[in-house]
This record gives C-alpha cells, sequence and structure tokens, in this order.
C-alpha cells in the first residue's frame, strides 16, 4: 500500500512539472535554459536566412507588392537576428521564455501584415501558398523545444488568434476549407505539445538519474556539492554567514540488520522528508552517502544553524515510521555537527570539515545531539580527517 501511495505521488509530481515549470528544481531550469537558448538562437538565424532568400522567390512569383514584402521580410530578419543575438547574451530561463515568446510574436506579426498586404486572400495558389500557411510551419517548428504544457498552450494561443484574426479579415473565417483546415491544425498542435512534453520529460527523468539521489529524491552528493560551492561563493563575496548542517542517522546499522533493508530505505525517505518540511526554499539538502547527509543554510547565522538543528532532530524524534512486517512504528534519532563560516578567507571545504569535526563530537558525546564546531578545540586528529577538499574541488 505504501509503495502503491508513493507511485502514485510521484505520478502526480510528474504531471505537475509537465504542465508547469513551478515546482522545477533550480538547477533544472538552469539545465533546461541552456538546451532552449541554444535552439532558440540557431531558430532565429536560421528562420532570418531562410526568410531573405525567399525575397527573389516573392519577385518571380508577384507582380504587385514586391517591394513591400521585401520590405517585411528584411525588418523580421533584422528582428530575429536581433532576438538571437541578446538571447545568445543570457543565460536564464525567463529570458530563454521571454524571447521564445518575442520569436512567436514577430513571426505572427509578419503573417498578419503579409496578409494585409496581400488583401488578405484565401485561395491558395502559387502567390499566396507560403503566406497563408505560415501559422502551420510556426506550429511545426517549435517541435524542437522542451516546454511544458503551459508554455506550449500560451504559443499556440498567440499563432491561433493571428490567424483567426486573418480568416475573420478575409471573410473565410466559417468556410468549410478554414473548418477543414483548422481541425487539421489542432491535431498537428496536439501533437506538437506531445512532442515538447515528450522532450522535458526524457530532461527531467536524466536531470534526476545525474543529480538526485534515487532512494530519497534529494540531491546526490556530485550534485549537493556543486550547488553548495557555486552558493557558498556568491554568499561570502556579500560577507554574509553561511552554515552546514552535517546530519548522521544514529545505530542505522542495526536498523537494517534487525528489520532488513527495506525497512532501512522507508526511514531513510522518512527522514529526508522530515528534513524537506523545515527548510527554507533557498536551503541546498542532499545525501552524502549511505545515513548522512548535509543541509547547506545561506546566510544563516550560527545561533539560527542551532534552531534549525533543533527543529530537525526533534521532528525526527517525534517520528513513528511505520514498516509493514514490524508489530510496532519504528523511532530513530540524529545527530548533527554544525558549522558556521563568518569570513571570507574561509572555504567550504574547511567549513565541511569543520562540522565532520562537530559531527564527531556530537556521536561520542551519547548521540541524539547536536554540536558546533569549536575552533579552539582540536576534536579529531589529522589522520581521521575526511578528504572534504578532494571532494569539493
Amino acid at each position: 500500500m505504501r509503495d502503491m501511495e508513493l507511485s502514485l505521488s510521484q505520478y502526480k509530481t510528474q504531471l505537475g512539472e509537465l504542465l508547469t515549470a513551478r515546482s522545477h528544481a533550480a538547477a533544472f531550469n538552469t539545465t533546461r535554459a541552456t538546451y532552449l537558448r541554444t535552439r532558440i538562437v540557431a531558430l532565429c538565424y536560421i528562420w532570418a536566412a531562410l526568410c531573405a532568400l525567399w525575397i527573389p522567390v516573392d519577385a518571380l512569383l508577384l507582380n504587385e507588392s514586391v517591394t513591400t514584402l521585401a520590405i517585411f521580410r528584411l525588418k523580421l530578419c533584422a528582428v530575429l537576428l536581433f532576438i538571437g543575438w541578446t538571447t545568445n547574451q543570457r543565460s536564464t530561463l525567463n529570458a530563454c521564455r521571454n524571447a521564445m515568446f518575442a520569436l512567436v510574436v514577430s513571426l505572427n506579426m509578419f503573417y498578419m501584415l503579409t496578409n494585409h498586404q496581400l488583401g488578405y486572400p484565401h485561395n491558395i495558389d502559387a502567390f499566396s501558398y507560403c503566406y497563408n500557411l505560415l501559422p502551420f510551419v510556426y506550429v511545426v517548428i517549435l517541435t524542437i523545444l522542451p516546454l511544458t504544457v503551459k508554455e506550449s498552450v500560451c504559443v499556440m494561443l498567440i499563432t491561433a488568434a493571428s490567424q483567426i484574426y486573418v480568416d475573420i479579415q478575409s471573410g473565410a473565417l466559417l468556410s468549410f476549407d478554414t473548418i477543414a483546415l483548422y481541425w487539421l491544425q489542432t491535431v498537428v498542435g496536439i501533437l506538437v505539445i506531445w512532442a515538447q512534453t515528450s522532450k522535458l520529460h526524457m530532461m527531467l527523468r536524466l536531470y534526476r538519474h545525474a543529480t538526485l539521489d534515487p532512494l530519497t529524491g534529494v540531491y546526490n552528493r556530485r550534485m549537493l556539492l556543486t550547488l553548495a560551492k557555486r552558493d557558498f561563493e556568491n554568499t561570502r563575496t556579500k560577507s554574509r554567514p553561511y552554515s552546514v548542517l552535517l546530519m548522521d542517522l544514529d545505530r542505522f546499522k542495526r536498523v537494517n540488520d534487525r528489520y532488513g533493508h527495506h525497512a532501512g530505505d522507508i526511514v531513510l525517505q522518512a527522514f529526508t522528508q522530515a528534513v524537506q518540511e523545515t527548510q527554507r526554499k533557498s536551503d541546498i539538502f542532499g545525501r552524502f552517502g549511505g545515513e548522512e547527509f548535509i543541509l547547506f543554510l545561506p546566510q544563516c547565522s550560527a545561533d539560527n544553524a542551532q534552531l534549525v538543528a533543533d527543529r530537525i532532530m526533534t521532528r525526527v524524534r517525534d517520528m513513528g515510521i511505520e514498516v509493514e512486517g514490524v508489530s510496532e512504528p519504528l523511532k530513530v534519532t540524529t545527530s548533527i555537527g554544525i558549522s558556521t563560516s563568518l569570513c571570507k578567507s574561509d572555504d567550504l571545504s574547511l567549513i565541511l570539515e569543520q562540522a565532520d569535526q562537530a559531527l564527531f563530537k556530537a556521536k561520542n558525546g551519547g548521540r541524539d545531539q547536536s554540536s558546533t564546531y569549536d575552533q579552539e578545540e582540536d576534536l579529531i586528529e589529522d589522520g581521521q580527517k575526511r578528504p572534504w577538499l578532494e571532494l569539493v574541488n
């Protein structure tokens, strides 16, 4: 039953991630932004080139409006090149979204202006064929972008609004041919949204595989330290405190030995959920390995870090973890080592080592407690220290 509930919860989470980007992790947004940026830039440059190359075709097929259409095309080329250039200078997801919508709006403005210049032709002949079917092309070319359903629908609505406007002006909105074309474009639009969300789903799966711990769903060691190093550097340059909580489940091996590894997995999942319920959005939490976890607290003083540690220990201590086949809920505790950086000369490897030493003191002191690193104490001999510097670097 518990596995079924977890599967249902994971399904709802994944569905929510495909519908909107609201729940996407910051690290994944950065990854998707890079992916979107390269494709939007390439799309802008390629479409600008194709747009300019079509000018001689208009000159051969059209008897009038050639000059005006050529001006429209050159202006569109300039706008697309500008969008491509500015997008290439930025790396945020919002910047990529804005570029995508600017691209779509520009293309549809070109579609409306050219149809106005041509007198809103509804018949499909040699000179108007490429202009009447532009919305269809605009929808298809966006297949290469990994978008959420919300983003895809917004893009489709922009194109649909421009096409409806042109069909109203041409007087052919309710004609059989137009309705048939709308039906076809709706089918194509659904397939395009499916393709876009499939790309997004694939990216999310690859992201989880590369950055998340498969059991608990929190950051794995590699991603945890990568994000923390970048976050620590940003905080240190602003001369703000940065705290680290290194947590270890007490006597976790006994849980595995007595109740089995399945029970141990459930305990780890319950523990991570308990910690996540206490953390802020700016905090970075992950599994370092085994039963050890790290919580990075940017802009958090030593006193506040102690409050966070107390809150976590209380929440974990009060948990009653239900395990199938075990008559009574399991009770666990955690020991926490705390370290806070206040100096610009500190580095992440140093405060991690200090947190490790503080954790050693907490466990030697009887477990189910926290300990804050004291610089004046030599808690562990040099030979017993773990190589944090190599892990961070």
